[in-house]
């Protein structure tokens, strides 16, 4: 018995495919291209930015999320994964902004922007 090619599923296919290659889905770091600040939780993992935002007091972050500073050209993980090469400390004189799709430049194909930054 021999099957029959259905022409429904290509359009199916390509569509996922499609979604897979816009969401970046290579294993290439997003890198920072500023310096870069963004938001950790107390175990040292990325969470959105958000949350520091909602619980600063005076400008730096308190409680369980804190801001964590990253220097131009560092890699940037995505929100959930470990932080690792930067600093809970701000470098005196440098103008840290948050990880946006303006700052960070996508791993993989060369596209900017996408998922974790805010």
């Amino acid at each position: 018995m021999t099957q029959k090619f259905d022409r429904r599923v290509l359009p199916i296919t390509s569509a996922v495919a499609a979604a897979l290659l816009a969401t970046g889905c290579s294993r290439e770091p997003d890198t920072a291209n500023a310096d870069v600040r963004v938001c950790r939780d107390a175990e040292g993992r990325r969470v959105d930015d958000a949350q520091c935002r909602t619980h600063a007091g005076g400008g730096i972050a308190t409680g369980a999320f804190l801001w964590y500073y990253l220097n131009r050209g560092s890699t940037v993980p995505r929100v959930g994964q470990p932080l690792a090469g930067g600093s809970i400390a701000p470098a005196f004189g440098k103008n840290y902004r948050e990880a946006s799709q303006s700052t960070v430049t996508r791993g993989g194909l060369g596209l900017s922007g996408g998922s974790g930054l805010s």
